[in-house]
């Protein structure tokens, strides 16, 4: 990994639950000593915005809540390949989608290698500051998987 620039961004809404699971990633990944390439953002709710993030990175791990059928706190390992483009992921109801900002990336900067890491929620709606104990309990898990990811 020496010398390849690695961003690792967290994105997802915090009021709202487990929404917000791959900011509480980035923030417990800020408790520990990284190497300077690694660089960890906290992209909140942001779309196209984020993009300045992207410049100058050989790598980028995203972070984000998945809903889906599996229980709550499975993890899943998402290449962009592996989108389905029939329909746009959206990240917030105020921002454009991943497959939006992704082809943005193209039009604008070169595309860095990809990972998503995401989390299957259980709540994700309503507000509250406090994640579901299924996902808080496997954000270690999270955590581990990411930096194997980038070797660390």
């Amino acid at each position: 990994m020496a010398g390849r620039r690695t961003l690792i961004l967290g994105i997802g809404n915090i009021l709202l639950s487990d929404e917000g699971v791959g900011i509480h990633v980035i923030r417990e990944l800020k408790k520990k000593i990284l190497p300077p390439e690694v660089e960890l953002v906290d992209g909140g709710t942001g779309g196209y915005e984020l993009i300045r993030f992207f410049k100058g990175v050989d790598k980028i791990v995203i972070i984000d809540a998945i809903k889906a059928e599996s229980e709550a706190g499975t993890l899943v390992r998402i290449l962009p390949e592996d989108i389905n483009t029939g329909r746009a992921v959206r990240y917030s109801a105020h921002q454009d989608g991943f497959l939006e900002l992704m082809q943005k990336v193209k039009e604008l900067t070169h595309v860095p290698e990809m990972v998503i890491y995401g989390m299957v929620v259980e709540k994700a709606d309503g507000f509250d500051l406090q994640l579901s104990d299924k996902v808080k309990e496997n954000i270690p898990k999270l955590i581990s998987a990411i930096l194997k990811e980038i070797r660390i």
